[in-house]
């Protein structure tokens, strides 16, 4: 390539034709020090320059006329194509976000790199003259004209898109100066407002929001000052008055310069958010029944109760309260009953405490108040006892009239403990000596009360391991046929071998084991082990042989109970009623369907029925009616007293008449005298069992027995 300097006195167009890559190199210098061109690479920066130099080179070649020139001039020359390299680069650069002062420098910047480097030295004056320069710089004018009119064209565009997207939107946008002075609103937020959008911009931000104006301005001046968004909440009044609660950010606009030419807004109305955000607190900390807090916020406003208590030296009081005869309700009547009870409770413990005082309910029927700064330990009484006057008032739900009461546990901080926990299972232990004691009344935590807690705790663990440990064993005591003295049945007794308190009997553990759900794999285990011996009897005396268990109402009451039964179940042969199931007259008042179908189940699989203790509960013959019974068992305490008391003579005789005419057997326990026997024989019982034939006694000492002749 010759030296540009000779070139130099060449025409312009074979001096551009010979040099594309030394005047684009001078373009990318020039174009590259304009502010919005720096964030662009090399290939973006020279992406159109090529096409251009080789359109106003193809301009320049080709001839004109006078009148086409005297046009072009003017600025009239024919419309470009689409396509044309100018008109793609003035779209491409209102995609890169230029300004249109931007985009004619970079046509300025063309200009003079060819102008630079064709004419660096020469006589100025004569180049201008040039015809041939007039034509490029025209060329270069059209190209511009053609650049900016396609800017012009897409930045209308995008703008009329722009706004009507926010427009369309139904969040609130806006742009405002630095000083409040509002530059741009969509549609939603003048509707909000009321203003006409003409009358929106231009106007001032305390001019239309006055209430608002002294925070609005002040973000404004936060947002200038640190350049960072600025992300808010805040309440507008709607078009009915009502607060609107809004979640809004403001964004700095920065200029080419480093400079902030305006702050941009979007706000959007949250209040369906807000509302549902409170159903999910209140779902979270609120029990959705009575509207009380729930368990864990009663554990939140017991901590900050307790460490205002701990700065103010101020006693609290913590009452645990548990209704006593709410399930009877709730299982009679059925849970819409059950659930008016328990919003009535709710309401009458609320209306005893003052509004600073914590009503919670932490359980099914199971409320607690948490009572702060406390001056006087009768205080606590006087409430607590008008808290029982209230729950023991007739509670009308629907046409009928329910009757409960309350068992209370009664701790005070600081003398009683420290924690939350602590005074939880103080106050939980306290209610359960008040529900032990009778019920319907309170009663305060003791010292004692903590040691014999431990000690309750210390059985049931004792108690968890003892079936795996092989401690827990069925004894069986025989049932004898009255008429022959012959065994026929058995009942299978539960005892624990402790390893350091010896034999235990089943009252000193059941009721632990059905507090705890222990019961449920308990019974299960008598169950197989009753099975198990009624088969080995029936084979031993060639006719088949009974064992009854004593199932517990949790073991109905709970589902989970009776998938452990499916395996037992599954080895019964339905008509060889080998197992009879011993259950309880109150059992029988429960008329729920769970009831009747686990009943059935038992039914189905060829096991049979006693009422166990019958004549001490409710005694319904309706009931006997409602369920197919096989057996009624005489409470012992009949047994006892009908040779000395007239009454229970009466009694026993008349259960056994009844039981005749429903065609049902009935067995007498507690018998433990020749005499008992003898006059329970003469009214016609069935069956017997005490003492008098024998103890409760191992399985492998009652076999012998069968085996000696007593069956």
């Amino acid at each position: 390539m010759k030296p540009i300097e000779d070139d130099c006195k060449t025409g312009l167009l074979t001096f551009m034709k010979s040099h594309h890559a030394v005047i684009l190199d001078q373009w990318e210098r020039f174009a590259g020090s304009i502010p919005a061109a720096r964030k662009l690479d090399s290939i973006a920066l020279r992406d159109h320059a090529l096409g251009m130099l080789n359109a106003i080179e193809s301009d320049l070649e080709v001839a004109q006329t006078p009148l086409e020139q005297a046009e072009k001039s003017k600025g009239h020359a024919p419309q470009a194509r689409q396509d044309s390299p100018a008109t793609l680069h003035g779209a491409d650069r209102v995609l890169a976000g230029f300004t249109v002062i931007d985009t004619i420098s970079e046509f300025r910047a063309l200009r003079a790199s060819v102008l630079a480097l064709w004419n660096p030295n020469g006589d100025r004056a004569a180049a201008f003259a040039s015809s041939e320069l007039t034509r490029f710089h025209e060329a270069i004018d059209q190209a511009l004209t053609e650049s900016i009119r396609r800017f012009a064209l897409d930045k209308e565009e995008y703008t009329r898109r722009f706004d009507t997207l926010l427009s369309s939107s139904p969040d609130f946008h806006y742009i405002v100066s630095v000083d409040g002075d509002i530059l741009y609103v969509n549609v939603a937020l003048c509707r909000q407002v009321g203003v006409p959008q003409e009358k929106f911009i231009g106007a001032r931000v305390q001019d239309l929001f006055p209430a608002q104006a002294q925070r609005i301005l002040s973000e404004l001046r936060k947002v200038v000052a640190t350049r960072e968004p600025l992300r808010a909440e805040a309440q507008l009044p709607g078009a009915d008055g009502a607060p609107v609660s809004y979640r809004y950010v403001l964004l700095p606009v920065v200029n080419s310069l480093g400079g902030i030419d305006a702050i941009s807004g979007t706000a959007r109305n949250i209040s369906e958010l807000k509302a549902s955000e409170e159903v999910v607190h209140r779902n979270a900390y609120y029990d959705g029944l009575t509207q009380l807090p729930n368990r864990a916020l009663f554990h939140d406003r017991l901590a900050q109760d307790l460490k205002h208590a701990a700065r103010t030296a101020h006693p609290l009081a913590l009452l645990y309260i548990d209704l006593d005869g709410f399930k009877e309700v709730n299982d009679r009547s059925g849970h819409a009953a059950g659930d008016e009870l328990l919003k009535e409770s709710a309401r009458r413990l609320s209306a005893c405490v003052r509004s600073s005082d914590t009503v919670a309910r932490i359980g099914g029927d199971e409320f607690t108040v948490v009572l702060s700064e406390i001056n006087d330990l009768l205080h606590i009484e006087i409430l607590a006892q008008s808290i029982l006057d209230e729950l023991v008032k007739p509670f009308s739900i629907g046409e009928s009239v329910y009757f409960i009461s309350g068992s209370m546990g009664i701790t005070v901080y600081p003398q009683d403990g420290q924690t939350p926990g602590e005074l939880l299972g103080n106050a939980d232990q306290a209610m359960y000596v008040a529900k032990q004691a009778g019920r319907n009344r309170f009663s305060f935590f003791t010292a004692q009360m903590r040691d014999s807690a431990w000690a309750r705790l210390k059985i049931i663990d004792e108690l968890r391991a003892a079936l795996s440990l092989h401690q827990l064993e069925v004894y069986y005591q025989p049932i004898v046929d009255l008429a022959s003295g012959a065994i026929v049945k058995a009942e299978a007794l539960l005892r624990w071998q402790h390893p350091q308190d010896g034999l235990v009997l089943p009252d000193a553990f059941i009721g632990l084991a059905e507090q705890t759900g222990l019961i449920g794999e308990i019974g299960s285990w008598v169950f197989a082990d009753a099975l198990e011996h009624a088969r080995l009897w029936t084979a031993l005396l060639g006719r088949p042989f009974q064992v009854s268990v004593n199932k517990s109402p949790v073991e109905f009451m709970n589902l989970a109970r009776m998938k452990n039964w499916d395996s037992d179940l599954a080895m019964l042969q339905p008509g060889g009623n080998q197992i009879a199931v011993e259950i309880t007259e109150g059992l029988l008042l429960n008329d729920s369907r769970a009831i009747h179908d686990r009943l059935a189940l038992l039914r189905g699989a060829g096991v049979q029925f006693t009422i166990d203790d019958f004549g001490i509960g409710y005694s319904s013959m309706s009931y006997l009616k409602k369920f197919k019974v096989d057996f009624l068992k005489i409470d012992q305490s009949f047994v006892k007293d009908m040779l000395h008391g007239a009454d229970s003579g009466v009694f026993a005789e008349t259960i056994i008449v009844m039981a005749h005419k429903l065609g049902l057997k009935v067995i007498a326990e507690g018998v433990e005298t020749p005499e008992q026997r003898d006059m329970l024989k003469a009214m016609g019982c069935d069956y017997a069992q005490g003492f008098l034939f024998s103890a409760a006694t191992p399985a492998a000492r009652f076999t012998d027995m069968l085996t000696a002749g007593g069956g």
